[in-house]
């Protein structure tokens, strides 16, 4: 079936590159495939390789992290995703300065003008409740285009790599794809199980959760997509609205037909007939048939979105306390940077732990709670994407992440660089993201990326920081601070013996599923 393909240029500086995922249609020739090289010409003239002429780049071998990981993924080389891309591709475009792009006739994330030296005003992501009516109208509106409009730039494989230029080698097997279909794909490639052989999947590995790179990963997954929204609207100004899903209640207040789908009267598991996205086909759901046949998902539709009961375990989505616990946790990741990892702000964040950083393997919470809560579609790791409440669900995610960032200001080095999960350290392409770009690249703030959030998640802030406004107060902080760092040493001693969660996941659900 279709492998995505979507190639562009390795990315470089402070500022990543827009990226699609795989390669781009220009590359997916007999002879580019063959050549694992991807660097296509800028504009008409065929020496202008990568810009070079004009000098915004040049065809450079591909970087790839070498470190060690850890996890659960114990085999080598049988996965094409192994030491991303270079199964498909060795050599890309690599811009200077602030260009971007497959040919590097873009700009990075954050600049603008015919020279990529212009500082660009960052968008603003709102409070999807707090958008006007004609916000509103054009966020769904565009997501509605997207979803019909065919990508101008990416293709998917309907083969495995190993069969990509078909039985005879002379037909490249590509298929074009919708720009949000391939936001869909996207997802679900980095989540999908190694094929090892008919009916013989590995399902303990994931390029996108259960590590370090959950974060990071789904950072630049939004902001690909809210730069095609941007060229689908003609309004680079325009910005992804988050949903604030802490609020305690047992109901989700965007599942209404005015926004993102109410519940159908006939059939409760669907989208009420009243809304635009009950028509929404669903991709790359049938994880089960692409292991039995060995073969990879092909783009086509497969149902409708299914959203079900609200159905939570802790019966109710988190709640602003939550979310004020977690970002008063001050270590972004502890090992093993796994979901048994505890006191680690992306575990938390992620769901696996107690929002105070607490592990506790009966914990669903924050993001993977929401996800669970939302059922059907949502609650399926690989298809989760092809709701529209994915985009407003993570943009939220990101203002969390990104709150945490500006009180804490981590340096790079608090990003692991080995030992956590394949795909997870931090110099490791995300899979599968092209041009190449790395966890690092993404570990700043949103502001150096181009956009901002209009949400404030500064009150309460951690607790060890409003003990005590006395000289009492404060002396009965230093000694409490004391005693939960004596329980956090002691926990942190006992964390090295608590063993990886099951590798052989059985279980459909969002948090469980490899």
């Amino acid at each position: 079936m279709m492998l995505a393909l979507g190639l562009g240029l390795l990315c470089v500086a402070l500022w990543p590159d827009p990226a699609g995922a795989q390669f781009p249609r220009v590359c997916c020739t007999v002879e580019g495939i063959l050549s694992k090289q991807c660097c296509p010409s800028m504009g008409s003239d065929p020496a202008n390789v990568c810009g070079s002429l004009l000098g915004r780049g040049n065809c450079t071998p591909v970087r790839v992290d070498n470190k060690p990981w850890g996890g659960p993924y114990n085999l080598r080389n049988v996965d094409d995703r192994e030491r991303w891309p270079m199964k498909f591709f060795n050599q890309t475009c690599r811009c200077t300065g602030n260009f971007a792009g497959h040919d590097c006739s873009q700009c990075k994330f954050g600049w603008t003008g015919p020279n990529c030296d212009q500082r660009k005003a960052p968008v603003v992501r709102k409070n999807i409740h707090s958008l006007t009516p004609e916000e509103l109208q054009e966020f769904l509106n565009a997501l509605e285009m997207a979803k019909n409009t065919t990508h101008p730039d990416y293709v998917i494989a309907t083969q495995h790599w190993l069969g990509l230029l078909g039985p005879n080698g002379t037909e490249p097997q590509i298929a074009n794809i919708s720009i949000y279909d391939f936001f869909v794909w996207q997802h679900y490639y980095s989540v999908r199980d190694t094929l090892l052989g008919p009916g013989r999947p590995f399902r303990a590995i994931d390029f996108s959760h259960k590590g370090p790179a959950f974060i990071t990963w789904h950072r630049y997954h939004l902001l690909s997509l809210e730069r095609e929204l941007q060229r689908l609207t003609g309004n680079e100004n325009f910005a992804i609205p988050y949903w604030n899903f802490a609020t305690g209640q047992s109901e989700c207040d965007v599942c209404t037909d005015s926004l993102l789908g109410g519940r159908n009267p006939d059939n409760p598991f669907l989208i009420s007939n009243q809304s635009r996205f009950s028509r929404w086909g669903v991709v790359c759901n049938s994880l089960d048939d692409y292991n039995r046949l060995v073969t990879l998902c092909n783009g086509t539709s497969e149902g409708l979105i299914q959203r079900g009961m609200m159905n939570g375990g802790n019966g109710s989505l988190p709640t602003m306390n939550d979310v004020r616990n977690c970002l008063g946790i001050r270590d972004f990741d502890s090992p093993p940077y796994f979901t048994n990892s505890s006191f680690s702000f992306r575990n938390a964040l992620e769901g696996y732990e107690k929002p105070d950083g607490e592990l506790d393997e009966s914990v669903n919470n924050l993001h993977n709670l929401v996800h669970s809560m939302l059922n059907g579609t949502s609650a399926l790791s690989h298809s989760a994407a092809n709701d529209p409440i994915f985009v407003v669900l993570h943009a939220f995610t990101d203002a969390i992440f990104d709150e945490w960032m500006k009180r804490f200001v981590p340096s790079n080095a608090t990003f692991p660089d080995e030992m956590a999960p394949i795909g997870h350290n931090r110099d490791y392409n995300m899979v599968p993201f092209f041009p190449p770009i790395t966890n690092e690249e993404i570990y700043i703030t949103s502001e150096q990326l181009g956009y901002s959030y209009a949400v404030d998640l500064a009150d309460g802030g951690p607790n060890v920081f409003v003990l005590g406004s006395t000289l009492g107060g404060v002396f009965i902080g230093l000694l409490v601070l004391l005693l939960i760092f004596v329980l956090y040493l002691r926990q942190r001693r006992n964390r090295g013996f608590e063993p990886l969660i099951k590798a052989d996941f059985t279980n459909r659900k969002y948090t469980e599923e490899a």
